[in-house]
C-alpha cells in the first residue's frame, strides 16, 4: 500500500482469558461440543495498532488463519502506558501477558545480551544483509538468550533499517557526531555505539517533541521519520549509512506456551516462522513511498561516500572490540558478520529528484522549530519595531483564496524585544477586526524559532511554533527558509522595514 505500513486486522475478543489461570483446553468439552476459541494476550509497546511493526501484524493474522479462528492473539496497544520496551519484556516474563514483541535492541536493558552483535554500528547495513541474518541459524541462538527470563523466543523478524538524522547538518563522518546530543531508544549497545562515535546519547521514549527538543540528531527509520513528523526538526538524513536494523523479537511466556496443547503450540510456532520468513522479503517494501512523502516536507537526503562509510565503521571499532572480548558474543558476532558477507552489497532506496542534499542546503531549508517555554535569546537580530503591508491583490496572486486574502491583507507592525514578540494588524477591509497577537522568540545565529501564546476561540493569529532565517540590510529585515509555506506567503512575502 502506498506509503503506509500494513495494519493488522482487528481480532474480535471471542473468549476472555484469565491471565492468572492456565485455561488452555484440548479442543472440546465432555459433552462433545467444540471448545470456545482461545485468546492469547499480546503486549505491544506501540500505540493504537501494529502499523509500525508489519511482521507482528503478520504473526497475528497468520495465527488466526492457521487455527481457523480457534486461537487468536488479542493485541494490547501502548502496554501499561507504552514507551517502554523493557517493561513489555519483563511483563510477559512475569505472566502479565502471554505474548509480546520488542525491538531486539532493548533486551540488553533487562540483562539479555545475545542480540547485541545485531546492533554493532554499520554492520547489518542493508536489507539483504538483514534477511541473511534472520534466515541464518544464528537467529535461533540469539532468541535462545531470553530463556533464563522464562521466555520462549518465537521469531526474529526483519524491519526497517535505522539511520542518523541531523538537525542542522548531515552526519557523514565521525567528526559530525562528536558532542552531539543524540536521541536513541533505550539500548545499552546502541548507546555504546553512539558514544564510540563521539555523540552524547539521550534515551527518549517518544520520538517527537517535547522529548526531542534540544537534540542535535537522532537515529530513526523512514516509517518513524514520517509518522512522527521528524522531518520538522531533523531534516538532514544520511540515507545510505544504516546504523543498525530495527529487528524485532516475538516471544511468549514459556509457562503459558507449555499450557497450550500440541496443536495450538504448533499454530503459534508456525505463525511466528511465517512472519519471520515474510519479513525477510518485505521489510523495506514501504520505504520508497515513505521517502517520497517526507521529501515533500523539505527533507534532504545525504549520501555518504565509501571513504566516509569506512571512517564511520572505523569510529565504531571500540564496540566491536568489547563484543569480541566476550567468548560467546564474539562467536555470535563472527556468525553475523559471515551472514552479512554472504548477502553481498546492498542497494539503497533511490533518492527522489529535488530531495538530495547539496552543500549549502543548511541555509536553504527551515531551521528546526521547537516549542519555547518562555522568552529566548535575542542574538544579533536587531530589536525594535518593523512594518510591512500586503494587499488583497498580492495575496490572491500568490494563490490564496479570496477569504484568506481579505483576512490577511493589511498593515502589520511587529515588535521584537527581549525574547518577546507582538504584532498588530490594521486590516485593509474595515469589516475585518484588528488583530493583536504575541509570543516568544529565540535567536540562534541566523535561525529564529517563534512560539505563539495568544489563543483565540475558533482560530489562530499565527502558527503554534515556526522557524525562519533572517538577514538585514539598510533597515530592511528579510525572512527566508520559513517553515510552513502557506504562512510564509503572508508573513515573509515582503521585507520588513525597521521603524523604531
Amino acid at each position: 500500500m502506498s506509503g503506509k505500513r500494513r495494519i493488522a486486522r482487528a481480532v474480535p475478543l471471542l473468549a476472555a482469558v484469565l491471565l492468572s489461570a492456565g485455561c488452555f483446553g484440548s479442543g472440546g468439552d465432555k459433552s462433545g461440543r467444540a471448545a470456545a476459541p482461545q485468546v492469547l494476550i499480546l503486549a505491544s509497546n506501540d500505540g493504537v495498532d501494529l502499523s509500525g511493526v508489519p511482521a507482528v501484524a503478520r504473526f497475528v493474522d497468520r495465527l488466526n488463519q492457521l487455527s481457523s479462528g480457534r486461537l487468536t492473539a488479542r493485541v494490547m496497544p501502548a502496554w501499561r502506558g507504552g514507551g517502554n520496551e523493557a517493561r513489555v519484556i519483563q511483563d510477559v516474563a512475569s505472566g502479565r501477558a502471554d505474548l509480546g514483541w520488542s525491538g531486539t535492541r532493548a533486551f540488553d536493558i533487562v540483562g539479555v545480551t545475545s542480540f547485541q552483535p545485531l546492533h554493532a554500528p554499520f554492520l547489518v547495513s542493508s536489507y539483504a544483509a538483514q534477511a541473511a541474518v534472520v534466515k541464518d541459524p544464528v537467529a535461533r541462538d540469539m532468541l535462545g538468550g531470553m530463556r533464563p527470563l522464562g521466555l520462549t523466543g518465537l521469531a526474529l523478524a526483519a524491519d526497517e533499517l535505522r539511520m542518523p538524522a541531523g538537525a542542522t547538518k548531515p552526519l557523514l563522518s565521525p567528526d559530525d557526531f562528536r558532542t552531539l546530543r543524540f536521541g536513541t531508544v533505550a539500548s545499552k549497545i546502541q548507546s555504546d555505539g553512539l558514544s564510540a562515535l563521539g555523540a552524547d546519547p539521550r534515551f527518549m521514549s517518544v520520538q517527537a517533541p517535547p522529548d526531542t527538543d534540544g537534540l542535535d540528531g537522532l537515529e530513526t527509520m523512514w516509517w518513524t521519520y514520517r509518522a512522527k513528523g521528524q522531518y520538522g526538526f531533523v531534516p538532514f538524513v544520511t540515507g545510505n549509512a544504516a546504523l543498525w536494523p530495527r529487528t524485532v523479537a516475538i516471544f511468549a511466556n514459556t509457562k503459558r506456551l507449555g499450557e497450550l496443547d500440541a496443536a495450538a503450540r504448533g499454530w503459534v510456532e508456525q505463525a511466528a516462522a511465517d512472519a519471520s520468513a515474510w519479513s525477510a522479503v518485505h521489510a523495506g517494501d514501504a520505504e520508497t513511498d515513505q521517502i517520497k512523502q517526507v521529501c515533500e516536507f523539505g527533507t534532504r537526503i545525504a549520501t555518504a561516500t565509501p571513504a566516509q562509510l569506512a571512517a564511520l565503521r572505523a569510529g565504531a571499532e571500540p564496540v566491536y572490540a568489547v563484543l569480541r572480548s566476550d567468548p560467546l558474543l564474539g562467536r555470535t558476532l563472527s556468525r553475523v558478520e559471515a551472514a552479512v558477507r554472504s548477502a553481498g552489497r546492498g542497494v539503497s532506496a533511490p533518492v527522489p529528484a529535488g530531495c538530495a542534499y547539496h552543500p549549502g542546503d543548511e541555509k536553504r531549508i527551515p531551521p528546526p522549530a521547537r516549542a519555547l517555554p518562555g522568552p529566548g535569546a535575542t542574538g544579533d537580530l536587531p530589536q525594535g519595531s518593523y512594518r510591512y503591508a500586503s494587499t488583497e491583490e498580492e495575496l490572491l496572486a500568490r494563490g490564496h483564496t479570496p477569504d484568506d486574502a481579505q483576512i490577511n491583507a493589511g498593515v502589520f507592525t511587529w515588535t521584537l524585544r527581549a525574547g518577546r514578540w507582538t504584532f498588530v494588524q490594521e486590516p485593509v477591509d474595515s469589516t475585518v477586526q484588528h488583530t493583536t497577537c504575541e509570543g516568544w522568540y529565540d535567536v540562534r545565529d541566523d535561525a529564529v524559532t517563534f512560539t505563539t501564546i495568544t489563543k483565540f476561540q475558533g482560530g489562530t493569529c499565527a502558527p503554534d511554533t515556526w522557524s525562519a532565517r533572517w538577514s538585514i540590510h539598510d533597515r530592511f529585515l528579510t525572512w527566508t527558509a520559513v517553515s510552513g509555506a502557506e504562512f510564509a506567503d503572508v508573513w515573509a512575502g515582503k521585507p520588513w522595514q525597521r521603524i523604531a
